[in-house]
């Protein structure tokens, strides 16, 4: 049972990490980064983006393409799928 015990902290700690580097991750972000970031996790396309924050559509793949970096992923799937729920 202490074998149970200590593998069950290790993996709550390292779940815990996870969710807090993501918020790390996302207060990297400013704050039309973050507009964008929360349309783009809505579900909405880059052209639907640019369009409800009235700016170019250059502008925000410009936007898009500094969030993918700063969260770490590769494409706005990604980062539908990794930061839907921790946010």
């Amino acid at each position: 049972m202490f074998l149970l015990d200590k593998i069950r902290m290790k993996f709550n700690n390292a779940n815990e990490s996870v969710a807090g580097s993501y918020q790390a991750r996302l207060s990297t972000l400013n704050t039309t980064e973050y507009k964008v970031f929360m349309l783009l996790r809505e579900g909405f396309s880059k052209k639907e983006c640019a369009q409800r924050l009235n700016m170019k559509r250059r502008a925000a793949n410009n936007y898009i393409r500094t969030i993918l970096h700063k969260l770490y992923v590769r494409n706005t799937a990604e980062l539908i799928v990794k930061y839907r729920e921790e946010s």
